[in-house]
């Protein structure tokens, strides 16, 4: 009897065994996951990375305002430009980057003008409907990723429903005061289909035009102001421009909406001197004033590039192109 109860015990255990390893083969085992860990340098980047934005930010909106076609050595004279130039960071040796004037506000915006400099077309500021693809794409469509947000403010735009006909509405050379090619954003089908409702016009007769609604309300990250044709100097010259960008900012945009925003006053291209050297000044409670900026600072050679890489590093977005990548950032002249 012992023997044989031995022999039972040592079988009803084998298929109890046996009946555990069954079930445990039909149930799905669950992974180990890998423990992810980052390595001290990979924390050492990340917090450069972080401190380096940090360093870089020193707006919360920036307006930028472009006028047309002056020699630097002509606006630094105009009493109202050099008035301005008191009051800020005004650099003695910023150049436009192309003539006519399209391929530069196409360079503003994307990083690049797509070429439109070297093509006979373009020699009289002709005007194209860049695709909506992975190619051409602007700063609008990096602050939209990030969560931020644009708007391109147009006087005297033409009237017409978002989305546009912009072959019918906003191809043709001029309008009145207002022509489509000061107007980057309209050059893209990325604007014209998603985003037409940021392209605002502003009737520059009316005292509470939507510029002026939205300052009181509080401006968007980045804006692009395209004055008409007579304000930006195009029709004028170069003191009616400075007068109106005086009393835009003496009456319209005043300090008390500009806190917090870097305003950056300038050219699309020089009037015809040599190297394409235009005025362009940073105002802003961050900016040192006058008195207190390096002149060596002042005088480093900056492009309209070099303004799309500052805007860019100070909202942590990743350049567009080789250009503003490579370009050289604004700094020390900030407060």
């Amino acid at each position: 009897m012992p023997l044989l109860a031995t022999a039972t015990a040592m079988l009803l255990a084998f298929f109890t065994l046996a009946s555990a390893s069954a079930q445990s083969a039909q149930q799905p085992q669950k992974p180990e996951l890998p423990q992810i860990t980052k390595t001290p340098d990979a924390k050492a980047d990340e917090a450069a990375r972080a401190a380096a934005r940090a360093r870089a930010h020193h707006f919360d909106h920036v307006v930028i305002i472009v006028l047309e076609n002056v020699d630097y050595e002509i606006a630094i004279q105009d009493t109202n430009f050099a008035a301005l130039a008191t009051q800020g960071a005004s650099f003695t040796n910023f150049h436009a980057l192309f003539h006519p004037s399209y391929p530069n506000y196409i360079a503003m915006v994307a990083g690049t003008d797509f070429g439109t400099h070297n093509r006979r077309f373009y020699l009289a500021d002709n005007q194209v409907n860049f695709p909506n693809d992975a190619v051409h794409h602007t700063i609008a469509d990096r602050l939209i990723l990030a969560g931020l947000d644009f708007k391109q403010y147009a006087e005297e735009l033409p009237a017409g429903p978002c989305p546009w006909n912009v072959a019918a509405q906003h191809v043709a050379q001029k309008r009145g005061n207002y022509v489509r090619r000061h107007v980057p954003f309209l050059s893209f089908r990325s604007v014209q289909e998603k985003w037409c409702d940021r392209v605002i016009r502003v009737d520059s007769s009316n005292a509470k035009n939507f510029f002026v609604q939205d300052a009181n309300k509080g401006l968007v990250a980045y804006s692009f102001y395209s004055p008409n044709m007579n304000h930006d100097g195009h029709d004028t010259g170069v003191a009616v421009a400075g007068a109106w960008v005086k009393k835009f900012l003496d009456e319209t945009f005043t300090e008390k909406l500009r806190k917090g925003t870097l305003v950056i006053v300038t050219f699309d291209e020089s009037g015809g001197n040599a190297d394409n050297r235009i005025y362009t000044l940073f105002l802003g409670d961050m900016v040192k004033p006058a008195a207190q900026q390096d002149p060596a600072a002042l005088g480093r050679r900056y492009t309209h590039y070099s303004v799309l890489r500052t805007i860019e590093d100070n909202f942590g977005l990743e350049p567009l192109t080789a250009n503003d990548r490579d370009a050289q950032p604004i700094t020390d002249i900030w407060k």
